[in-house]
């Protein structure tokens, strides 16, 4: 084969190459569109004012936790948080907030702690009372709450509220980001 048909032929099979690994226009649509598609069923707060508010919060309970009412479910989680997490941390947390759900954290004054912790079955037993729920039932409620409260906080935030929850809660808060081990 000649010198100039053998480069010819290098040419054309580079051309090929760099083609298939060339974007199309239909292909940056598809991303465009997937990536639209994307943002619009996350919802995160950024603390710039854009986020859910009340009510799509409340859906988002209500979606993972369909035998309870919503309000009273994130009532009564938050009610417990307030018992696990520092001061410093509860304002931060309700400064995550829209506007509209921050008097949601304010609703339950803090219970008077003898001893200094909650354990795992008085946290429970809390939370089940006050939803008026068997205590079997609150990790459920938990992992509900937690999914749609994750999605309200940022990454850091939400870092920081892990770190602050005991052991025995930590897996159901991350749990609850990934959407995986709901119980049953």
């Amino acid at each position: 084969m000649p010198r100039a048909e053998r480069a010819a032929g290098t040419q054309s099979l580079c051309l090929l190459r760099d083609s298939a690994r060339a974007p199309t226009v239909q292909g940056a649509r598809e991303e465009t569109r997937m990536s639209m598609q994307k943002q619009e069923t996350t919802q995160s707060w950024s603390g710039l004012g854009v986020g859910t508010d009340r009510k799509s919060f409340l859906a988002a309970v209500s979606a993972q936790l369909p035998d309870f009412e919503a309000e009273r479910a994130a009532e009564a989680v938050f009610c417990g948080l307030s018992e696990l997490l520092s001061d410093g941390l509860m304002r931060q947390l309700r400064e995550q907030l829209p506007e509209d759900l921050r008097g949601m954290l304010d609703a339950c004054p803090r219970h008077q702690r003898e001893g200094g912790k909650v354990d795992r079955d008085d946290f429970y037993l809390q939370v089940a009372n006050h939803l008026n729920a068997e205590p079997e039932n609150v990790r459920l409620v938990l992992h509900g709450v937690f999914a749609a409260l994750r999605a309200q906080l940022t990454e850091q935030e939400a870092g920081k509220v892990e770190g602050q929850l005991p052991r025995w809660l930590q897996g159901t808060w991350a749990a609850a980001k990934l959407g995986i081990d709901r119980p049953s």
